[in-house]
C-alpha cells in the first residue's frame, strides 16, 4: 500500500525494527501467549499501544505485560495475516492467551511480484492469489505441480513433464519465478513444475493477467513468483519427510542462523519413486522413475541502515531411467532410456537506500539448464539415438524505486540479457542479446482510488522492438466492497525452438526446421532428391513476429465481514500472431517438412470465482468454479466459409457448424473445487477434505479434420477427493497422514494421474524441540 495513516504505520515499522532486537518488559508474572485458531504460536505479532509504542512477541509468540499499564488499557496485537484484536489488560490477567484468527482469502499477505515492490492484496488492482506455507501444507505436495493443481482457475496438464494452464493460455504464456527471478529450462514450451521442491516455499503468489509491463516475454498469461523462507530464528534446523505411494519418498532438511545483521538459511531436498504404469500392456512405465536432488543457499547482510547484499544459490540434479518398445524392421525391441536433467541459479542483490524516499536496487541472474537423454538397444547395446542440450541465460538488471509522497510511487528500471543454447538439434551455438527499460507509478489519486500504470520497451537481437503497456485501478466502494480493473498487453518472444531446430526423426522419416532454416532446408532436401512437392513457398518463411495479446481483468472482493469473502474476476485475452507449425513440403517417403510461422488468432474468456466462509473459530468451507470459452478465430471464418467438414453418425459427409466447434484442445470449459478445513479442538487435530473437479476436455483430433468437433474427441470429466489430517504439537513436531484421489477416479486421456495414493509425513524442528 502507498498510503496508509502515519501514526500507525510508524508504529508498525517500529515494532518490526525492535522485533529482534528490543528487550521485553514488564511484569514477570504476567506473560501473555499469542496463538493462531490451531494453537501455534504467532511468532511475528506486535503489541500496539498508546499513540506511537510497541513491542514484538519473542520466538515463542509471548509478550511480557507491562507495569506501565493499568487494568484498563487496551492494546492491539496485530500479526499479517490474522483479524487484529483490541483487548483489555484486565482481561489478560485473567486469562493470558490471545488468539487471533487468520484473515480468510489471505488478504492480509503482501505481494511482490505484482508490482515488484511489498504491496498487500487488498490493495492491488489486479487479480492475485497467495498460497500460504499452511494452504501449501494440506495439500499434502512434494513438488510444486501437486499444490497448483488444487487452485481454482488452474489446470496442470501433461504436456512434457506437468505443465500448467492459466486462463486458457498454456505453460508456454506463464513465467514461473523464483524469489522474483524467472526459472529456464522449458521443453517445447513447457516448464516442468515437477522440478521444484515445496517444503521450503514461504507462500506462493499467482498474478493473473499479461505482466509484460513488467517482466516482458512469456508473462503473457501471467506469473507464478515463489518465495521461499528466509531464516528468522537465531538459530534454527529442521527435517522433514513424507513418504507416499508408488515408493516416492520426500527428504528435506534446512538449517539457518539470524545474528549480527547477518541471516542465512540452508536447504537440501531428496525426492525419488518408482513412477507408475498406467498401461501394462505398453513396454516401459508411464510415469519415468527418477530421483532429484535439491540444493538452496540464501544469504544475506545489512551493513547498515543504508546497505543491504543478498545472494541466492539453487543447484538441481535430476536422474531417470525407463524402458520403451521402439519398432525396428517391423519387430518391437526394447530400448533403455537414461536422461538427466541439471539446473544452476545465481543471483546476487545489492540494495542501496540514501534516505526514506529512494531505494535503489542492483540485481544479477545467472542460471545454466542442461538435459542429455541417451537411448540404446538393450538386445545388443546399440545407441540408437543420443540428445544433448545447453541453455545458459544472464541478465543484469537495475531499478530504482523513488516515494515521491505517500500517495505517489515510481518505479524505473533498466537490463540486459543474453541467451544461448547449445543442442544436437540445433547448428552451432546459439546467442539471443536485449535490452529493456520499464516505467510504473503506483498512486492514490483520491482516498478511494488506487492506480498503477506502466510501459516497458524491449530490443531484442531477432524479433526487434516491443512495447508494453498496462494500466489497472481499485475502487473501494467501502470497507467491505471494492472493485479492480486492468488492461494490458502481452507478448512472447520466438524461442530457440521456432527459430533454429534442425531436426530429423530417422524412425518415422519427418524434418523439421526452425523459421531461419527453412529455406536452406528445403532446398538441401531438394537437392538429395528427397522432396515430392512443395507445399508453402519457403522464402515467406524466416521472420517469426513475438505473439502478441491484448487482456481484459475486471472483478471485485466483498468481504461484508471477518467470516465471509467473495472473490470474482471475468477476464478476456485475445492473441494475435501465435506461432504454428505446418508442412512447407511433401517427401518421397510420404511424410513431410514442417516449420514455423504466424497465423493464428486466439480467445481466451471466462471468469473465476472463490467464495470462503469461515463458521466459527474451527470450520472452514471455500468454493471455487471457472467457466472457460475458448476459441481459435482462424477456425471460426472457416467454418463460416463453409470448408471444414466431418463425417456425422451415417458416415455422411457435412460441413462442420458454429454449435459443434469445441474451442482449443485440453481445455476444460468448467472445473472448480471444495475446500472444507477443520480444526478439532481437543486433540488439535486439523482436517482438510478437497474435491477437485476438472470437467470435460478435448483429447485430440479423432475425425482428422483438425478441430475439436466431435463428441467422441472428449476425454470425460473428473471429480476427486483428497484428505490431509495434521497435528503440530507445542514443541512444533507435526505429523500428517492423507491421501490423494481416494475414490480412485482415471481417466487415460490424464498421464499425470496415477490413481489413489496415500502419504504419511512429518516434521521435526529441533530448534523448538530443544531451546
Amino acid at each position: 500500500m502507498i498510503r496508509f495513516n502515519l501514526n500507525k504505520g510508524s508504529v508498525i515499522i517500529t515494532g518490526l525494527l525492535m522485533f529482534f532486537t528490543c528487550e521485553l518488559y514488564g511484569n514477570e508474572n504476567h506473560i501473555v501467549h499469542v496463538l493462531d485458531s490451531k494453537g501455534k504460536p504467532i511468532i511475528h505479532a506486535l503489541v500496539i499501544w498508546g499513540e506511537n509504542q510497541a513491542i514484538g512477541v519473542d520466538g515463542s509468540g509471548y509478550f511480557h505485560l507491562s507495569e506501565a499499564w493499568d487494568e484498563n488499557t487496551k492494546i492491539e496485537i496485530h500479526a499479517m495475516g490474522y483479524d487484529s484484536q483490541t483487548v483489555i489488560v484486565r482481561d489478560l490477567i485473567k486469562k493470558s492467551v490471545v488468539v487471533l484468527q487468520e484473515k480468510i482469502g489471505q488478504l492480509g499477505e503482501v505481494v511482490v511480484a505484482a508490482t515488484r515492490t511489498d504491496r498487500s492484496v487488498e490493495n492491488l488492482p489486479m487479480p492475485v492469489t497467495v498460497i500460504s506455507q499452511e494452504k501449501i501444507r494440506e495439500t499434502g505436495g512434494m513438488r510444486l505441480s501437486d499444490v497448483l493443481r488444487e487452485q481454482t482457475g488452474l489446470q496442470v496438464v501433461a504436456n512434457h513433464g506437468a505443465g500448467l494452464q492459466m486462463q486458457g493460455l498454456s505453460s508456454d504464456y506463464i513465467l514461473i519465478l523464483l524469489d522474483g527471478e524467472p526459472l529456464i529450462g522449458r521443453t517445447a514450451g513447457t516448464f516442468d513444475l515437477d522440478r521444484l521442491a515445496v517444503s521450503n516455499i514461504e507462500r506462493i503468489e499467482i498474478l493473473r493477467g499479461p505482466s509484460s509491463a513488467i517482466y516482458g516475454s512469456e508473462a503473457m498469461a501471467g506469473i507464478i513468483n515463489i518465495i521461499t523462507k528466509n531464516s528468522t530464528e537465531k538459530r534454527s534446523a529442521t527435517i522433514e519427510s513424507r513418504f507416499r505411494s508408488f515408493q516416492t519418498f520426500d527428504l528435506s532438511t534446512e538449517v539457518g542462523f539470524n545474528e549480527n545483521d547477518w541471516q542465512a538459511l540452508a536447504y537440501y531436498n531428496r525426492f525419488s519413486t518408482a513412477g507408475y504404469d498406467l498401461n501394462p500392456e505398453v513396454i516401459g512405465r508411464t510415469q519415468t522413475p527418477y530421483t532429484a536432488h535439491t540444493g538452496q543457499l540464501k544469504m544475506g547482510k545489512k551493513f547498515s541502515d543504508h546497505w543491504d547484499a543478498r545472494i541466492f544459490t539453487r543447484t538441481y540434479t535430476e536422474d531417470a531411467e525407463n524402458t520403451l518398445g521402439i519398432m525396428q524392421d517391423g519387430l518391437i525391441q526394447t530400448g533403455r532410456m537414461e536422461g538427466n536433467r541439471r539446473d544452476f541459479n545465481l543471483n546476487p542483490t545489492l540494495q542501496f537506500r540514501p534516505n526514506d524516499q529512494w531505494l535503489l536496487t542492483l540485481r544479477g541472474m545467472s542460471s545454466v539448464f542442461q538435459t542429455r537423454s541417451r537411448t540404446e538397444f538393450m538386445e545388443d547395446g546399440s545407441l540408437l539415438d543420443l540428445q544433448e542440450f545447453r541453455q545458459f541465460y544472464h541478465r543484469t538488471e537495475f531499478q530504482s524505486d523513488y516515494q515521491f509522497n505517500p500517495n505517489n510511487l515510481f518505479t524505473l528500471g533498466a537490463g540486459h540479457l543474453i541467451e544461448t543454447v547449445e543442442a544436437t538439434r540445433y547448428n552451432d551455438l546459439n546467442r539471443f542479446d536485449a535490452a529493456y527499460l520499464f516505467i510504473q507509478h503506483q498512486w492514490e489519486p483520491q482516498e478511494k482510488w488506487n492506480m498503477v500504470s506502466g510501459i516497458r520497451a524491449d530490443l531484442h537481437s531477432q524479433y526487434g522492438g516491443r512495447l508494453s503497456p498496462k494500466v489497472s485501478a481499485l475502487y473501494t466502494f467501502s470497507d467491505a466492497f471494492s472493485w479492480q480493473a486492468s488492461v494490458g498487453a502481452g507478448f512472447k518472444a520466438p524461442d530457440f525452438r521456432q527459430l533454429l531446430l534442425n531436426f530429423n526423426n530417422a524412425s518415422a522419416g519427418y524434418y523439421v526446421f526452425g523459421a531461419n532454416l527453412v529455406q536452406e532446408g528445403i532446398s538441401r532436401l531438394q537437392e538429395q532428391g528427397l522432396v515430392n512437392q512443395v507445399l508453402l513457398d519457403p522464402s515467406g518463411f524466416g521472420t517469426l513476429e513475438a505473439e502478441h495479446s491484448w487482456a481484459l481483468n475486471t472483478g471485485f472482493r466483498w468481504n461484508p465481514s471477518k467470516d465471509f469473502l467473495v472473490q470474482a474476476n471475468l477476464f478476456r485475452n485475445q492473441i494475435s500472431n501465435l506461432i504454428e507449425t505446418a508442412p512447407v513440403a511433401r517427401l518421397t517417403s510420404g511424410q513431410n517438412a514442417f516449420s514455423y510461422f504466424n497465423v493464428a488468432r486466439v480467445v481466451t474468456q471466462g471468469a473465476e470465482v472463490d467464495v470462503t466462509h469461515r463458521l466459527g473459530a474451527a470450520f472452514q468451507v471455500s468454493l471455487g468454479y471457472m467457466f472457460l470459452d475458448t476459441r481459435d478465430l482462424d477456425v471460426l471464418d472457416r467454418i463460416d466459409q463453409g470448408t471444414i467438414f466431418k463425417r456425422d453418425e451415417s458416415n455422411r459427409t457435412r460441413r462442420v457448424t458454429r454449435s459443434d466447434y469445441g474451442g482449443l484442445f485440453n481445455r476444460s470449459r468448467h472445473s472448480g473445487n471444495i475446500k472444507l478445513n477443520y480444526s478439532e479442538v481437543n486433540t488439535g487435530i486439523s482436517l482438510a477434505l478437497r474435491g477437485i473437479y476438472r470437467g470435460t476436455f478435448g483429447f485430440g483430433d479423432v475425425n482428422g479434420n483438425l478441430i475439436l468437433d466431435d463428441p467422441s474427441e472428449y476425454a470425460p470429466g473428473i471429480l476427486s477427493w483428497n484428505l490431509t489430517l495434521s497435528k503440530t504439537f507445542q514443541n512444533g513436531i507435526l505429523l500428517e497422514t492423507g491421501g490423494l484421489n481416494l475414490t480412485n477416479q482415471m481417466n487415460i486421456h490424464d498421464p499425470l494421474n496415477p490413481g489413489r495414493t496415500f502419504f504419511a509425513g512429518m516434521r521435526l524442528p529441533f530448534h523448538q524441540m530443544f531451546p
